[in-house]
């Protein structure tokens, strides 16, 4: 018999048992704080007991587990130095909150021990460092947010915090790593001395940047490489300060970063004359890694680019050969899909040098006996044969779609003089609507036709030979046969049947072909945005590489 007012007694395993970690363990791997606050009387010391052979106490498996209400409660009965137990492995609670990416786990930790952002956990790295390896960029972020509060409440004074210099060199370089440039700049401006230092590599701050693109938006970003700039002018060896600004500069080349090339030619206009080891010059850098905007930075330096295309390297290959070559683009293009596009491009890049260069030197031979053109052609040969595969296999799928177009055209004409037409139609009469019908069907089929013919030259067959523009010439027919082809497309599949619909289906009321102008809307929006802006963009490429070209021929005069 059972009694209503019994009381539930909860039995806890003994202080000795194996079964009273396993408790613990159970209570904040599942966040029940209730159970596990019930040892406070029976055991005080059951926060900072081992749990694991891995030594993880309860705070350690609750932050593991992201408990964020069980780690509120937990914090708020133990000390700071429980809150700073390492693990094993050697990290604190924090340093897993940091993995982890749980930033509201974080603050808790910290708001209790500010202290714990310095303590080093996993190969006695910081937690922001763990963070940024484990790529949770928003962690390092609101990390180093911390980190600069605690400076800033140590009047700046970064001996004030007891961190060593390597530390906090480590923490400079992996502000740049994370594209944090705000926090590098603030950083460089307590310490300019940072701005010489070298990471583990070997790179100082300035040639890791150089090694990557250049940011316009990126905020501090313009500001650090000033600041970076003004530390190397303080240099005191000019060798080794002319040295590393030259390895700066050519790394800059490559990756394409205008604007500390830019500080460069401040510094030193010269350095532009600098050859690397293999006799290559930043002309020559820029043409290899189709880098257009160093480039077009080079040439706008007057005659700099005169001097710069006489230059042959260590293979004898001048400025052309470079740029002849693929190696650099299939880096860029990997994708088999888009040889069609890489030789369209190529074809492109190998003519725009080919204006820089004196006729001389477009016969010139390299070391192996070869001139620009052959080169050109031995290298692309693979990827221009894919290419035009890949055109007449698209030629080919469009033709299919012409052929049925034309079809609705021509069966529409013919069919609709058999029927009696009513001369009462709606919006217009009769006449007005059979001459809409005829001429936008007759419209259509000439604009598929014309389509038709030039998807049909395209296919014919043909080899690659050495002729530039080869692919290029079979993409611009392919274009215009697309153009032609979505032209046609208003005008049969809009203008022609909704006037034949008016014409045969006259008897229906007004609202009817109202309701029709309505449905009528959406291919024709989705039209406008599929045809006119691509179109746009075509024409507006067209017009800028036209413009480029009479801007070099005013400054040739």
């Amino acid at each position: 018999m059972s009694d209503s007012n019994s009381i539930t007694v909860t039995v806890l395993p003994a202080i000795g048992d194996g079964t009273y970690k396993r408790c613990i363990y159970k209570a904040a791997a599942t966040g029940d704080w209730k159970k596990a606050s019930l040892y406070n009387k029976m055991n005080p010391n059951w926060t900072n007991t081992p749990l694991t052979m891995d030594k993880d106490t309860a705070l350690h498996i609750a932050v593991k587990m992201e408990k964020i209400k069980f780690v509120t409660k937990l914090v708020q009965h133990i000390s700071k130095k429980d809150m700073e137990i390492r693990t094993a492995d050697g990290n604190t609670a924090f340093c897993l909150a940091a993995i982890s990416g749980n930033v509201k786990i974080a603050k808790i930790l910290f708001e209790k021990n500010p202290n714990l952002i310095w303590i080093k956990g996993y190969e006695e790295k910081l937690p922001i460092e763990l963070a940024f390896l484990a790529g949770q960029f928003h962690m390092v972020k609101f990390l180093f947010e911390r980190i600069e509060d605690d400076m800033h409440n140590n009047n700046n004074n970064i001996n004030n915090i007891n961190l060593p210099f390597k530390d906090i060199i480590k923490l400079f370089f992996l502000t740049l790593s994370s594209h944090n440039y705000c926090g590098a700049w603030s950083l460089l401006v307590k310490i300019p001395e940072l701005g010489r230092t070298e990471n583990e590599n070997g790179l100082t701050a300035l040639q890791l940047l150089a090694q990557s693109s250049f940011e316009k938006k990126a905020p501090r970003y313009k500001d650090l490489i000033s600041l970076l700039f003004d530390g190397i002018e303080e240099e005191e060896d000019e060798f080794l300060q002319y040295k590393k600004t030259s390895k700066i500069m050519f790394d800059a080349a490559q990756v394409g970063n205008t604007l500390i090339l830019e500080y460069i030619f401040s510094y030193d206009p010269n350095m532009f004359m600098e050859v690397n080891n293999e006799g290559q010059s930043i002309l020559h850098i820029a043409i290899l890694n189709r880098q257009e905007s160093v480039y077009d930075l080079i040439l706008s330096k007057g005659s700099y680019k005169n001097v710069l295309v006489q230059i042959v390297d260590r293979g004898g290959n001048n400025v052309l050969h470079l740029a002849g070559k693929l190696i650099a683009s299939e880096g860029r293009l990997g994708s088999p899909q888009l040889h069609q596009d890489l030789i369209c491009k190529e074809e492109k890049w190998f003519k725009e040098v080919e204006k820089i260069i004196p006729p001389i030197l477009k016969r010139k031979k390299n070391k192996d006996d070869m001139i620009p053109e052959e080169i050109f052609y031995r290298e692309h040969k693979g990827s221009s044969e894919k290419a035009v595969i890949e055109v007449n296999k698209t030629a080919d799928t469009c033709l299919v779609v012409i052929s049925f177009i034309m079809t609705l055209g021509i069966t529409g004409a013919l069919s609709i003089q058999n029927n009696k037409i009513s001369e009462n139609t709606h919006f217009l009469n009769s006449n007005k609507w059979f001459k809409v019908f005829i001429l936008s069907i007759g419209c259509g089929v000439s604009l598929c036709a014309t389509s038709m013919f030039l998807q049909n030259s395209i296919v014919l067959p043909s080899t690659w030979t050495k002729k530039h523009g080869y692919v290029t010439t079979r993409l611009s027919r392919m274009t215009l046969g697309y153009l032609s082809l979505y032209s046609a497309f208003p005008n049969i599949f809009m203008l022609s049947i909704f006037a034949g619909a008016v014409l045969i289906y006259s008897f229906f009321p007004t609202w009817v072909f109202y309701a029709i102008d309505v449905f009528n809307a959406i291919p024709f929006v989705l039209y406008i945005i599929i045809f006119y802006y691509p179109l746009s963009i075509y024409v507006g490429s067209k017009l800028a590489s036209y413009h480029k070209v009479l801007l070099q021929l005013c400054q040739s005069r």
